[in-house]
This record gives C-alpha cells, structure tokens and sequence, in this order.
C-alpha cells in the first residue's frame, strides 16, 4: 500500500466524502460508493485569474469503480444521487495520482435530471 492509498482512503472515509447511488445503465443494479460532491461552482486559479469552474461534477476513487466492476467507459449517460439529488453523468475524465490512474480519481461531469 502507498501513501496514496492511504490518503484516498482517508480522504473517501472522512466528512468530505458522501454516500452515493451509481447506476450506469437502464435496468442495472444500482452501485453504491462514496463520492465527493463537487456540484456548486468553485473558483480555480488560472494562468494569474480566477475562473470559474464550469459545472457541477463529484469525484469517485478509480479503484472503487473497478472493485464494484464498472467500466469507466460506461459513465457517460448513467446517473448518480448524489445528496438527494438525482444526476446524469455527462462525462468522466481520470484523475491520476502519482502512482497512476488506476489509483486516482474519476472526475464525474454532471447535469441535474429534472
């Protein structure tokens, strides 16, 4: 185990991570795993200004999706609840840690199912 293991699994298992239901696909099992909500817009620094970002998304751990075995390439059009709110997942782009994809995070980009 690295270090990165360690502060992914104390970062998903602390107040700043959520319970949350992924569903990928129409009539799949509904997955359950954490998730960092990152659905209000947040200032990010940029090239000496503040840009906002540009829409809600959550951050699950790479390796929960692959010990729940779901495909990153399944996302796109699934849905996740996400603190009472019901979200379709309009793109996902990895986040890698320093040792790798497979040991960061999604990034989920989401829109708001009405």
């Amino acid at each position: 185990m690295s270090v990165w293991d360690v502060h992914y699994t104390a970062l998903y298992n602390s107040l700043l991570a959520v319970d949350a239901v992924l569903t990928v696909a129409c009539g799949d099992v509904p997955i359950e795993l954490r998730a960092i909500d990152k659905t209000v817009p947040q200032m990010n620094s940029f090239q000496g200004a503040d840009v906002a970002t540009i829409g809600p998304a959550a951050h699950v751990r790479a390796s929960e999706l692959a010990e729940k075995d779901v495909d990153p390439d399944t996302l796109d059009g699934g849905m996740l609840t996400l603190n009472g709110k019901d979200w379709k997942i309009i793109n996902h782009q990895p986040i890698p840690a320093p040792t790798g994809e497979a040991f960061g995070e999604v990034r989920l980009s989401l829109d708001e199912r009405r």
